[in-house]
């Protein structure tokens, strides 16, 4: 038993239900986000009891949406038999029976009979060209089997990095015909559902990734200027894409993005916009195609010291990063990539190799909560308006319709009563407040108490 299942075990008695009650997989009234959540450990690996806490953990933390890899390699184990379905159906049954909207993606690894390598499976050669034709077949009986627990699937992982396609240079074309195979027999066997593509990683590394912007481009034949170009021979039979949403992971700089480089995160996303807005006039895509953050999360240190951000900066970014997502209509769901950090690799290794997971939970590997567990649930972020004056941005992701909060500031060593007003239908709100050095609210529904925020400091 790994100690991420021990430490499940140990917390799943205290994860008390907020009575978020059933959130519904129907959109608000309200401007709203959905609230993504993945950890295919604790959601899959790990067992039932696990997997069990932990969905009822997120209804906790207000989650409404699970992000599920539903895994090529762990599905066919053999060529032509599709026989790993025991966790994903248990899991998929019991996300159905929550009521949790489910985004499932076909994902990598290819098992290696399924690629050109053909050999035993290497971090060299992992994902090495895809056979398109077996991709569409596992694509198909994903679908077929699943089409009544999800409402979207999602085409691949991360097809621009090259642990996840090889040869990296060839990755835009590859993927161009995992989707061309997949896209038509998804649609055949869950006529229902909708389709993501894209999934794209944010940063440009040469030998490492692919820009989001030059990927997008050579996938979609599309030439520097975003107009329709042969860029290989298989581009002459490239058709629109019958698509309902592009997928992205927003990691990347949160303070500064250089202008000239080849990146997405966050703070520019809206560069994505603009280049899907460019494909789509060039007739390779929907106009106004709606962007989803399906996976996303911000490294802590502590555990890993190679990274600066504190814990407590963590929280706070975790925040800020969502009113920022918040402000952007076009882009349709927040993420948190991963319930427990993973832990570090074996000694002996330098050590940016020893961490060279993902530390980007919301509790530590031994089930310890970080600051941004309560950050996580009840967001706050502050911003200075003009002399004496701040706004105050929140959401109650707990819960459902209208919330009431509490705002306090702090005065003189005191918690001082600023405001009291209702949430709109998603939970979120805000409010102008006279300036203060430190601001926090108190979140109920009805009579309940549903906790407190962190404490926030005026950012601007």
């Amino acid at each position: 038993m790994t100690r991420r299942v021990l430490a499940a075990l140990a917390i799943g008695a205290a994860v008390a239900l907020g009575g978020c009650g059933d959130s519904g997989k129907s959109e608000p009234e309200a401007r709203s986000q959905w609230s993504v959540f993945e950890d295919h450990d604790a959601l899959v690996r790990d067992g039932k009891a696990v997997r069990e806490r932990t969905l009822d953990e997120l209804r906790e933390l207000g989650v409404d949406t699970l992000r599920i890899g539903i895994k090529w390699n762990e599905v066919a184990l053999r060529p032509g038999a599709f026989t790993g379905w025991d966790d994903y159906d248990d899991l998929l049954r019991r996300a159905h029976d929550k009521n949790f909207r489910v985004v499932a993606y076909l994902a990598p690894d290819a098992p290696r009979w399924a690629t050109a390598a053909g050999a035993r499976v290497t971090a060299e050669n992992v994902n090495t060209r895809p056979v398109p034709a077996e991709y569409a077949r596992f694509a198909e009986a994903v679908a077929k089997r699943y089409r009544d627990e999800v409402e979207w699937f999602s085409i691949w992982n991360e097809p621009n990095h090259v642990l996840f396609l090889k040869p990296q240079r060839e990755a835009p074309r590859i993927y161009r015909e995992l989707v061309a195979a997949a896209l038509p027999r998804i649609h055949e066997a869950a006529p229902d559902a909708k389709v993501m593509v894209g999934e794209t990683a944010p940063v440009g590394k040469p030998g490492t990734t692919i820009g989001p912007a030059e990927f997008i481009r050579r996938w979609l034949c599309l030439d520097e200027d975003f107009n329709r170009s042969l860029v290989d021979r298989s581009c002459a039979s490239f058709t629109r894409l019958d698509v309902d949403g592009f997928a992205h992971h927003p990691y990347g700089p949160t303070q500064r993005v250089p202008a000239k480089k080849d990146i997405v995160s966050l703070l520019v996303i809206r560069r994505l916009g603009r280049y899907l807005d460019r494909a789509a006039r060039a007739g390779r895509m929907p106009l106004g195609l709606p962007i989803y953050n399906t996976e996303f999360g911000l490294q802590s240190n502590p555990p890993d010291p190679t990274v600066s951000t504190t814990l407590p900066r963590q929280a706070a970014l975790i925040n800020e990063k969502e009113e920022l997502s918040y402000r952007y209509p076009r882009l349709r769901s927040y993420s948190q990539y991963l319930m427990y950090d993973d832990p570090p690799r074996p000694e002996g290794m330098d050590l940016r190799a020893i961490w060279s997971g993902f530390q980007t939970g919301l509790r530590f590997t031994d089930g310890r909560r970080k600051p941004s567990w309560a950050a996580f649930r009840l967001p706050i972020v502050v911003h200075t308006r003009g002399p004496g004056r701040v706004l105050v941005w929140g959401r109650v992701r707990p819960g459902e319709g209208k919330r009431t909060v509490r705002v306090e500031l702090r005065r003189r060593g005191t918690w001082v009563p600023a405001r009291r007003l209702e949430t709109d239908d998603a939970g979120y709100f805000e409010t102008r407040l006279p300036k203060a050095q430190r601001y926090r609210y108190r979140a109920f529904s009805g009579d309940r108490a549903l906790g407190t925020s962190r404490t926030a400091t005026p950012i601007d």
